[in-house]
C-alpha cells in the first residue's frame, strides 16, 4: 500500500503508530461511525478499517487510510459532501477553530489549538454542569469547591499549563465524547485520578455538544467527524507527553513514587 497518499501529516502517522491501541479503535469508530459506514465513506475503506480493530496492532499503511479518510472529511463542506480533496490535519484544526470563533495565533502550535478546542468543550459542558457536577470535577482537581462558577477561570488556564490538571480535563472531555459517540470511555492512564468523575462528565459534555453543532450551525456531517477526531488525537498527544513503567509499559504520572499497576518504585 505504498501509495496511500496523505497530504503532509507525517508526524500525525509518527504519533498515531505509538499511541494505544484501545485510542485508535475510537478514532476508526469515529471515521466509520462506529463501523456503521458513512455515505462519503467507501464500503471498501469501511471494511478495511474495522477489520484493523480485531488485529493486535493497527500497521502503518492502515494508520495512513485512517488519515486520508479524516483529511478527506476535512476537506468536505456542509454543501458538499462528496468534495473528495483532503487538506492536512493542521487545517482541519484551523478550520474547527475559526467554525468556534476561537482566537488563536496562526503561528501557534498544533498542540496549543488542540488545548484551546479542548478549552472550549469543556466550558459549555460546564454551563450545562448543576452545582453538584461541579463540586465533583473541582474536587477531583484538587481545588476548593467555593470558588463557584468563578473557578472556570482558574480550570481553564491549567489546561494550557499542561501536567496533572491538563491531562485530567483532558482526560474528561475525550472520554466523554468517546461515551457519546462510540458508546465507551477511554482507556485511562494508572495514576492520574482522573476516573472518578467521567460519568459526572458525560452528560454535560454531549449537551455541550449538541449545543455547538446548533449555535454554530455546524450540523454538518464532516464537523461531526472532524471534532470527536481532534478530541480524541488531543488526548493521544496528551498521554504520549506523560512517562511510561519500565517493567509494565504502563502510562503513569511522574509525581508518584510507585507504578498503580505492578507496584515497581519509580526513579525519581
Amino acid at each position: 500500500m505504498s501509495d496511500i497518499n496523505i497530504k503532509n501529516d507525517h508526524e500525525l502517522v509518527d504519533l498515531l503508530l505509538c499511541a494505544d491501541k484501545g485510542d485508535l479503535d475510537l478514532l476508526i469508530d469515529y471515521i466509520t461511525d462506529n463501523g456503521k459506514g458513512r455515505v462519503s465513506l467507501s464500503g471498501s475503506v469501511n471494511t478495511l478499517l474495522t477489520s484493523a480493530k480485531e488485529q493486535n496492532e493497527i500497521d502503518a499503511d492502515t494508520l495512513r487510510i485512517l488519515i486520508r479518510e479524516l483529511q478527506l472529511f476535512g476537506g468536505n463542506s456542509f454543501v458538499n459532501l462528496f468534495r473528495r480533496n483532503g487538506v492536512d490535519y493542521a487545517e482541519i484544526v484551523d478550520d474547527v477553530l475559526g467554525r468556534l470563533k476561537i482566537p488563536a495565533q496562526k503561528s501557534a502550535s498544533l498542540e496549543r489549538k488542540e488545548t484551546l478546542i479542548i478549552s472550549k468543550v469543556f466550558e459549555n459542558a460546564w454551563e450545562e454542569m448543576d452545582d453538584a457536577q461541579r463540586k465533583a470535577i473541582l474536587d477531583d482537581l484538587g481545588l476548593k469547591s467555593s470558588a463557584g462558577r468563578n473557578a472556570l477561570e482558574i480550570i481553564l488556564p491549567r489546561i494550557g499549563m499542561g501536567g496533572v490538571a491538563a491531562y485530567q480535563i483532558t482526560a474528561l472531555v475525550a472520554s466523554s465524547v468517546a461515551a457519546m459517540v462510540a458508546g465507551r470511555a477511554i482507556p485511562l492512564l494508572a495514576g492520574f485520578g482522573a476516573g472518578r468523575v467521567l460519568g459526572v462528565l458525560a452528560g454535560p459534555i454531549g449537551f455541550a455538544l449538541t449545543g455547538l453543532y446548533s449555535a454554530y450551525d455546524l450540523a454538518s456531517p464532516a464537523f461531526r467527524v472532524t471534532l470527536p477526531c481532534i478530541v480524541q488525537i488531543a488526548w493521544i498527544r496528551m498521554k504520549s507527553r506523560q512517562a511510561r513503567c519500565k517493567s509494565c509499559d504502563a502510562h503513569i504520572d511522574e509525581s508518584i513514587k510507585f507504578c498503580p499497576q505492578c507496584g515497581t518504585p519509580l526513579e525519581g
